[in-house]
């Protein structure tokens, strides 16, 4: 299906990526940074099942597609630019589907072919905490979730807006809330920071945090502090699924079924 180097598929908007992330400057703490990227990748998420919606309908179709496709959620074969300066190129979405081996840009014509392969090339330049909180997600389920809501849009019957919404819905935010939950049972497992503890009611050190010491010096520890950081960012990711992204809304949907199909 393709070599291990990621290919670029759009110059353009390659350019446009590039300059947004890597040349603007900009002044985001890291607690809206790990919220933000959950909020991109549900965004990114939301457009994929539009196209999975026009994949569905046989005017749109340009190859066969099974009455019952094999969906895959492979490693990342796209990426507009890679990252500098100690930070690592981090996909929104959460891996490269395919549709019974191929690519899914391959059943479409027209401008959602460039649309829907550019939705696999989107990253962003974070620390290596976000891709590592990101692959123990999608070692724990977050790719199968996101392959699960494909397939489910790709063999609906209902209306593509209603199958859209219960996909991401019953597919997409309850697996991944589910991955994110198992990645943090496993990332807790690892040693971490003692607690924070409090001075007792009623004590002269009511309030006070007691242990200040010993949690400074176990943070000294770059795998403590690792583990800390990856735990923090799958919380911010689990508290983006609160967030309905605007790929739902019924303009967006209908914006992207009424592409023109040549």
């Amino acid at each position: 299906m393709g070599s291990g180097k990621r290919k670029v598929p759009d110059r353009a908007e390659a350019k446009t990526e590039r300059f947004r992330h890597k040349m603007v400057q900009r002044f985001s703490s890291d607690t809206k940074r790990a919220f933000n990227h959950g909020l991109a990748r549900n965004e990114r998420v939301a457009e994929t099942l539009c196209f999975m919606a026009l994949i569905r309908d046989p005017l749109r179709r340009q190859r066969p597609l099974a009455a019952a496709p094999m969906v895959s959620c492979i490693a990342a074969v796209r990426q507009f630019f890679r990252a500098e300066d100690g930070e690592q190129a981090a996909h929104l979405l959460p891996g490269q589907i395919t549709i019974d081996g191929a690519f899914p840009w391959l059943f479409l014509a027209g401008p959602a072919v460039r649309r829907l392969e550019n939705l696999f090339a989107y990253v962003e330049p974070l620390g290596a905490d976000y891709n590592k909180a990101d692959s123990a997600a999608e070692s724990n389920g977050l790719t199968t979730a996101f392959a699960a809501a494909c397939l489910q849009v790709l063999t609906g019957q209902g209306q593509p807006a209603a199958d859209i919404a219960a996909a991401y819905s019953q597919g997409w935010k309850a697996g991944a809330l589910a991955a994110f939950a198992a990645a943090e049972t496993q990332k807790r497992s690892k040693p971490a920071p003692p607690p924070l503890v409090y001075g007792e009611p009623g004590g002269p050190d009511y309030g006070m945090i007691l242990n200040l010491e010993e949690r400074g010096a176990a943070f000294q520890d770059d795998s403590i502090w690792a583990t800390h950081e990856q735990l923090s960012i799958l919380g911010y990711y689990r508290a983006a699924m609160d967030e309905t992204p605007r790929g739902l809304q019924p303009g967006a949907i209908a914006e992207i079924l009424a592409l023109p199909p040549a």
